[in-house]
This record gives structure tokens, C-alpha cells and sequence, in this order.
């Protein structure tokens, strides 16, 4: 086991240790190598298991006609109420075409409509149809692809390794961790570390989560914490609007946004539409916690309250089988529970489901920390109070590739000092 303030050879000595498998943290990890440099991925469990395979929805980039970075710039801003950081939203716009070319050259295939052109959906808080999808589980359809090119690459890839702590000495990081299986702990040495952990976990959430191994893993927050990082405004969650209460056996699932844009609507008990079902995500929230404590929720006989997503609409509007085909996730999971989502409508209620704060990163994703670099949703910045659907995916893969290609950077940069 290596011990700290002992020399380490270089064989031993990683260029980038990445911390999370998720598309941040794969973004990164093969930028950083086709730049040259050896790197090591570290994942808690399974390379599969993270949040972005979960994602639903899909991810946004002016690409149509008539649509600009601009309009996606402003629409950021407007949806966080102006309190984003500017430079990290501008980065975020004048990227998200290349980031989109950089996935499907990966090998990433979005929908498309039967002459080839991609479909491109509205969304709340959209001035122009920008969503990019793969059917309603994109996280899942974005990372198989992603994950293949990671495992044909040169990237040490290392499961079930949960980090605790990160102490630099000098120019190097040591990082220790431990497998959860089995509580063994390893550590590992690195010229530099880039975060993509994903958000915090809320106390909500938190306590209805299990954790391998006999000691709960830190988060984002907790980790950057305790390694010195700078944070903001690390409680800020944002919540989902559309969260399954019935059936209860998906019960704090979300329901996909594009549902919504394809003309679902929200309807109190009364059965009447009581506010825009378009409105962004924390705007809608409101409307929907204050329609129930008015009285005009729906209560289920287990205690729970929660306003009704009209689905069946979308067939109507759409055309029968609409739903099953695109939307055939939710559709078949309801399905096996007896609950046709084409005939029958869905109670819902806001759950928290994105950390909106956390650590603090300049424009090349270096953190406080010199030698330590962030991306994704353990950083603050992009989404100011607010985050528009599509820009969660958008985000990890711009500023993971850009974490990596700083990450590769700033070693180089240290090689020339040294040698001088």
C-alpha cells in the first residue's frame, strides 16, 4: 500500500484519475487519453450503473433551422432566473453542436423520422424544438455506445472502488478508496483528478436509498467538502414535477417531460386543467403543491396526495399507438402493473431529482483545487434556479470533454515548468 511523502514511481503514477462512469465522467476519460495521457475510471459499482443511463428525455442543441446558440443561451438564463454563471452557460450553447457530432460520431444514434432527419421535441422553457431522444431512455441508449468506446480504448477502467478522501502532497493526489464488497481499501496516485460524481443526495432521498457495503458512501457535496473545494449554493434541488405516486410499485419515478409536450395535461381531482402543463419544472412544481394544498389533490388510500397527468391525450393527439411506440419504457412498466397509461391517467407529485449547486469550477472546469477539475452535476453554474430538460445530458457532455482536455493540459503545462 502506498504511503503518503513516499517517492512513487512513475509506472505507478496515473496522469488523470476520473472519479464516476457516467457520460461526464466517460467524456472525460476519453478525451483525456486520445490527448496522450494514461488515465484511470473508477466507478463505485457496475460501469453501467449510473445516473446518466437512467436519464429519460433526451438531450437539446440548436442544430435546426432558424434555431441558434443564442436562443438556447437565453432560454437557459431565463429558466434559472438569471442567476446561472454566464461564461459557463455560453460555453455550455456555442458547444452543444459539437458535443452532438463528438456523440454520434461515438457511435450514438437519435431518433429520426422516416426520411432520416432527426426529431427534434419542444420542451418546457424552449423557444424552439431542440430535444434530441432516443426513444424514452436515452441515459440507457446513450451509454451502452459510450461505454463500448470507453472498454475498446486505452483507459484503465476499475469498478466497485468508492472514494472517501483525496490529500494532495506536492504535485500528486492520493486518493483513497475501499470496495464496498467487501470493505478492503486501495489508493491510488495521480498528477490529476477530475470529479464527475454526479449531485448530491438530499435527506429526503437519502433515506429511502440502500448502499452496498456497511458504510454509506459520500456524495458530491460530502466529498467536496472534505478535499477542500469551493461550493455554491450546495442545497439547491431541483424537483421533478411529474413523479409517479400510483401505481406505488414505481412510486418517485419520473414521468418523461416530452409526455408533456406531446400533450399530456394536469388536471386536479375536479378533473380540471388548473395551470399551463408547460411551464418549467419549478414553476410547475408550485402550481402543483399549492393545487393540493387547496384541496383540489387527489388522495390515495395509503395517504399520499397528488394532481392527475391526463396521458391518455397523447394517443388522441397523436394517433393510437403514439404512446406504446414512443414512448414503450413507461407504457410496458405500467402495462405489467395493469395500468394502461392510454386509457387511464396518472397520479403525480414533485420529487427531488437534480442537485442545482455544487462545487465551483472556472471556464476550463479547474476547481479550487489546482490539479482538481469538476464536471456534470456536481458542479454549480450552468442551471442557475433552474434546469431545462435536455440540458442535464447536454451539460455532461460538454464539460466532460472539456474536463479532460483541460486535465491533459495542465499536465503538460507542469512537464515544460519542470523541465525548464
Amino acid at each position: 500500500m502506498l504511503q503518503y511523502g513516499v517517492s512513487v514511481s512513475d509506472s505507478k503514477i496515473i496522469d488523470v484519475l476520473i472519479i464516476g462512469s457516467g457520460g461526464a465522467g466517460c467524456s472525460a476519460a476519453l478525451t483525456a487519453s486520445d490527448a496522450g495521457k494514461k488515465v484511470t475510471l473508477l466507478t463505485r459499482t457496475e460501469f453501467l450503473d449510473s445516473k446518466t443511463s437512467r436519464a429519460q428525455g433526451g438531450v437539446q442543441a440548436p442544430i435546426a433551422e432558424g434555431d441558434t446558440p443564442d436562443k438556447l443561451y437565453e432560454d437557459t438564463l431565463k429558466a434559472g432566473e438569471y442567476l446561472n454563471d454566464k461564461s459557463l452557460t455560453r460555453l455550455l450553447a456555442d458547444n452543444a453542436k459539437e458535443a452532438i457530432e463528438w456523440m454520434i460520431n461515438i457511435g450514438i444514434k437519435f431518433d429520426t423520422n422516416k426520411k432520416g432527419e432527426f426529431l427534434q421535441r419542444t420542451a418546457a422553457g424552449l423557444s424552439h424544438p431542440r430535444i434530441l431522444s432516443c426513444g424514452d431512455e436515452s441515459g440507457n441508449r446513450i451509454m451502452k455506445p459510450l461505454i463500448e468506446a470507453v472498454s475498446a480504448s486505452e483507459v484503465n477502467v476499475v469498478t466497485y472502488r468508492t472514494v472517501t478522501n483525496i490529500i494532495k502532497q506536492k504535485d500528486l493526489f492520493h486518493i483513497e478508496s475501499y470496495d464496498p464488497r467487501n470493505n478492503i481499501e486501495y489508493e491510488f496516485v495521480a498528477r490529476t483528478v477530475i470529479l464527475a460524481t454526479g449531485g448530491g443526495v438530499p435527506k429526503e432521498k437519502r433515506a429511502g436509498l440502500s448502499f452496498m457495503g456497511d458504510r454509506p458512501p459520500p456524495d458530491s457535496i460530502e466529498l467536496a467538502e472534505k478535499i477542500g473545494l469551493e461550493l455554491e449554493s450546495p442545497e439547491l434541488t431541483q424537483y421533478h414535477p411529474t413523479g409517479i405516486v400510483t401505481p406505488k410499485e414505481l412510486r418517485r419515478k419520473p414521468i418523461p417531460e416530452l409526455l408533456r409536450s406531446m400533450g399530456a395535461v394536469l388536471l386536479n381531482r375536479k378533473g380540471e386543467i388548473f395551470t399551463d402543463s408547460m411551464m418549467t419544472r419549478k414553476k410547475l412544481c408550485d402550481a402543483i403543491v399549492e393545487e393540493c394544498e387547496i384541496g383540489n389533490g387527489e388522495k390515495t388510500k395509503d395517504g399520499r396526495i397528488g394532481v392527475w397527468l391526463d396521458t391518455p391525450q397523447v394517443d388522441k393527439i397523436n394517433g393510437s399507438g403514439y404512446t406504446a411506440i414512443h414512448f414503450s419504457t413507461l407504457y410496458n412498466q405500467m402495462l405489467k402493473l395493469g395500468h394502461d397509461i392510454t386509457k387511464k391517467r396518472v397520479l403525480i407529485y414533485p420529487i427531488a431529482h437534480y442537485t442545482l449547486g455544487g462545487i465551483k469550477i472556472g471556464p476550463d472546469c479547474m476547481t479550487a483545487v489546482r490539479g482538481i477539475f469538476a464536471a456534470g452535476e456536481a458542479t454549480w453554474g450552468v442551471h442557475g434556479a433552474d434546469r431545462l430538460m435536455g440540458n442535464s445530458l447536454l451539460e455532461i457532455f460538454v464539460f466532460g470533454r472539456l474536463a479532460g482536455q483541460s486535465a491533459a493540459k495542465h499536465i503538460d503545462s507542469n512537464t515544460k515548468l519542470e523541465a525548464m
